[in-house]
């Protein structure tokens, strides 16, 4: 499968949104390990055969949301999401898109929210290997004392995050 793909800038610094034809199925840092999500081909939506002539509309919904996200204006997404991951790791996703904004959860909050309680670590991993990083708030996971924990864009982007939610 193709997937198509645009750079744009954040506050958070340059973020890689990645969409197949329907969904978005990323959102990447500049800071990104390559092995950290696996996906598909990739060709820039400049490149990209059907969208020479327009925008990819999953990846233009998800810059304007973004945006909105940014500027104070957004606090939920209305975006399609297709997530590639193992049944366990969609069901740590899936619990993460129902963390509210301003608000976090411990990694145990979650394992105890998937019916797991004991999957702490695993709940951990999981999250570390979100692609759909900001619209599935992995952000929002801290550790059980309150302390910023794992973040494939670094802490100092998930206090930004943080942050920009109290406000």
């Amino acid at each position: 499968m193709l997937l198509s793909y645009k750079y744009i800038n954040s506050p958070v610094g340059q973020l890689k949104l990645v969409a197949n034809e329907n969904a978005l199925v990323a959102v990447l840092w500049d800071n990104e390990n390559p092995k950290r999500v696996r996906l598909a081909e990739l060709v820039e939506q400049t490149e990209h055969p059907v969208l020479l002539k327009t925008e990819h509309p999953v990846l233009l919904k998800t810059e304007q949301q973004l945006k909105e996200y940014f500027e104070g204006t957004r606090r939920e997404f209305t975006l399609p999401l297709d997530f590639e991951g193992t049944a366990f790791q969609k069901q740590v996703w899936a619990a993460l898109l129902s963390i509210p904004y301003g608000e976090t959860r411990s990694y145990k909050e979650v394992a105890v929210q998937i019916g797991n309680e004991k999957a702490v670590r695993a709940v951990g991993a999981a999250n570390g290997k979100n692609p759909i990083s900001i619209i599935a708030p992995c952000h929002r996971v801290i550790g059980a004392g309150g302390a910023l924990v794992g973040f494939a864009g670094g802490l100092d982007k998930k206090d930004i995050l943080l942050k920009l939610e109290q406000q």
